[in-house]
């Protein structure tokens, strides 16, 4: 058995299959979740409905994160930036990580909101690796606090000579990083399907306390405030918003828009289309390729 038999839509999930490879276990861990998503969407509302549609392409948006942080840190390792590469394999995981968090019931709006990263560390423990029914091993706690220490200490101590491994670190990250793509996604199809078999549907804003939830929970998830107090949110992010708005709230598995958020990664800026002399720059295909070849 596959965890392939509880998607009616193209979905890669081999690696979810090796971390739970028998056929009782997943049944058990598919059921585990369900009834944890149905009984969120037992009552449903315009604030459930924008809630858990937000916390979708939040969590999208941090596969993608992830996934920018991931072909930076290789392109650091082959110029030899190491500082810089250590910063970046920290974070590729801590985004992965974060992605997974906001399929996480227990995980609470202020929560995710207000994370911190021993914080965040400990409610993934919690959520995903909880013995039987946990589908990740201690190993990518381990790892995530190896990469942490091994951040600060080229932040603040920056040796003259490598002491790490930095060769296999790259490809433990890689490794795990497309193992939290692959759940993040597969619950982001759970959270789809509850939501509907549940009664729900496309909620559209009617009154404006529903758009000021909205507005409040979406800078919260998109946006941070500058010095001056203001929200500053990108082009892409003002786009999920009006979009949105236009078409209703609704939760959604993240692998139908993969497409859509990739026309957006630096669609507005030119970053990618600017002339660079030497080295071959990053390009946005580099990042869409990683999140792809874990998720279809």
């Amino acid at each position: 058995m596959s965890f392939s038999t509880f998607s009616e839509y193209i979905f890669k999930c081999d690696r979810l299959d090796k971390r739970i490879s028998n056929e009782d276990d997943q049944k058990r861990y598919y059921d585990a979740w369900m009834k944890k998503y149905q009984e969120v969407f037992a009552d449903i509302t315009t604030e459930k409905a924008i809630e858990w549609d937000l916390r979708c392409a939040k969590s999208m948006r941090e596969i993608f994160t992830s996934a920018e942080f991931l072909v930076e840190a290789k392109k650091c390792l082959e110029t030899r930036c190491y500082s810089s590469y250590y910063f970046c394999l920290y974070y590729s995981l801590f985004h992965a990580i974060y992605a997974c968090e906001f399929m996480d019931v227990d995980a609470r709006i202020d929560t995710l909101d207000s994370i911190t990263h021993s914080k965040l560390i400990k409610i993934f423990e919690s959520a995903y690796c909880n013995g039987r029914n946990g589908i990740f091993s201690k190993d990518i706690i381990s790892f995530f606090l190896e990469l942490r220490y091994r951040r600060e200490y080229y932040s603040y101590v920056t040796p003259f000579n490598n002491i790490f491994d930095f060769n296999d670190d790259i490809i433990k990250l890689e490794d795990h990083d497309k193992d939290c793509y692959q759940v993040a996604c597969f619950h982001s199809l759970l959270v789809h399907r509850s939501y509907f078999r549940r009664g729900g549907k496309f909620e559209k804003i009617v009154n404006p306390q529903q758009y000021r939830y909205m507005e409040d929970l979406f800078e919260r998830f998109f946006a941070k405030k500058s010095n001056e107090g203001k929200m500053m949110l990108d082009p892409a992010a003002e786009n999920i918003r009006s979009e949105a708005i236009r078409d209703g709230f609704a939760p959604w598995y993240i692998c139908l828009e993969l497409d859509h958020q990739y026309d957006e990664l630096h669609t507005y800026d030119g970053f990618y289309n600017m002339e660079y002399h030497g080295i071959e720059p990053l390009n946005a295909a580099d990042s869409y390729s990683v999140v792809y070849s874990a998720m279809l």
